[in-house]
């Protein structure tokens, strides 16, 4: 199947096929395409330009507004960093229209409480405030802790948390409990097992960006495509360091996908077929006019008829 279309590329994939069956192309930091400052800008795709390239893994990082209190509104940030998009409106919006112009298809959000709170009341308004938001569209949120077959998940955004619950009840799927700062794991959380690469600053003590496909995301590339199919992978290819003028100091997103994304498509090309996991990227659509997108999502066992919704 070569000649698929990226806007709906799953309804291609079998109904049966489990969550952790699939290679799923993402970005991280996905919101950040509204900046103009390098070291926060990740992406230059907008949400719908996203969606319709064949991303289906948003890396969403929130924090609450100033009048939260009153309008339980969140926003889209990159570490202090505002882009101005707020989630209830701009995030959920383009999410709710995709899906429901492409109702094969599935998203799988990830959501960071960006602020980071260090007390259960902090993080309790911000799971409060998302609740709020996800409550304007009830039946777009797959919010179970358990691994889903497509067919469950088809028209969805599957809930993946980052944020911690104060005494809320448990939401989505655990990312948040050990994940892996900076470096690589596999863990199990509420009886789900996943592996993390996320190196994201000490991916060099030299001067070599390569370093960061060479050591981390080439193999995590190997470990998902041999590893267990009850495993759900996240691979984050993305990588920055912007304090001082010595690698990795010096290196903005930009800068390392520029590096990373070239010897992905060599890879790719050495392994067309195979299931590599979840992989959150800087700027998917360099080099070479979005080659890599369609090279990764083309890593998936499809059908020859499109499924039936």
């Amino acid at each position: 199947m070569e000649n698929y279309a990226t806007h709906n590329w799953m309804s291609y994939i079998d109904h049966d096929k489990k969550l952790t069956d699939l290679t799923i192309l993402g970005t991280h930091d996905s919101g950040t395409y509204p900046s103009n400052y390098g070291p926060a800008k990740c992406q230059t795709m907008n949400f719908p330009d996203q969606l319709n390239s064949g991303i289906r893994f948003l890396d969403i990082r929130l924090k609450r507004g100033y009048d939260a209190d009153k309008d339980h509104v969140l926003w889209v940030y990159h570490g202090i960093a505002s882009m101005d998009i707020s989630f209830n409106g701009k995030v959920l919006g383009d999410c709710n229209q995709f899906l429901s112009q492409n109702p094969s298809e599935t998203i799988i959000m990830s959501i960071k409480n960006e602020s980071n709170p260090g007390n259960d009341s902090d993080r309790e308004k911000f799971y409060d405030d998302l609740k709020i938001a996800m409550a304007q569209f009830p039946h777009l949120f797959y919010t179970e802790n358990r691994i889903p077959s497509l067919k469950e998940i088809r028209g969805k955004i599957v809930l993946v948390r980052r944020f911690g619950l104060g005494n809320r009840a448990q939401i989505g799927l655990n990312l948040y409990d050990n994940w892996p700062d900076d470096s690589s794991n596999g863990f199990i959380n509420n009886g789900i097992s996943y592996y993390v690469q996320d190196v994201y600053y000490s991916w060099s003590s030299g001067t070599d960006r390569a370093n960061k496909f060479n050591e981390y995301v080439k193999d995590a590339l190997n470990i998902a495509k041999d590893g267990s199919r009850a495993t759900l992978f996240f691979n984050f290819s993305s990588a920055t360091g912007v304090t001082g003028g010595v690698l990795p100091f010096a290196s903005t997103p930009r800068d390392l996908a520029d590096a990373v994304n070239p010897l992905f498509i060599k890879y790719m090309q050495n392994y067309p077929k195979g299931r590599y996991g979840i992989i959150p990227m800087d700027f998917p659509e360099t080099p070479s006019n979005k080659e890599l997108i369609k090279q990764i999502i083309g890593s998936n066992t499809f059908i020859a008829v499109a499924q039936p919704i």
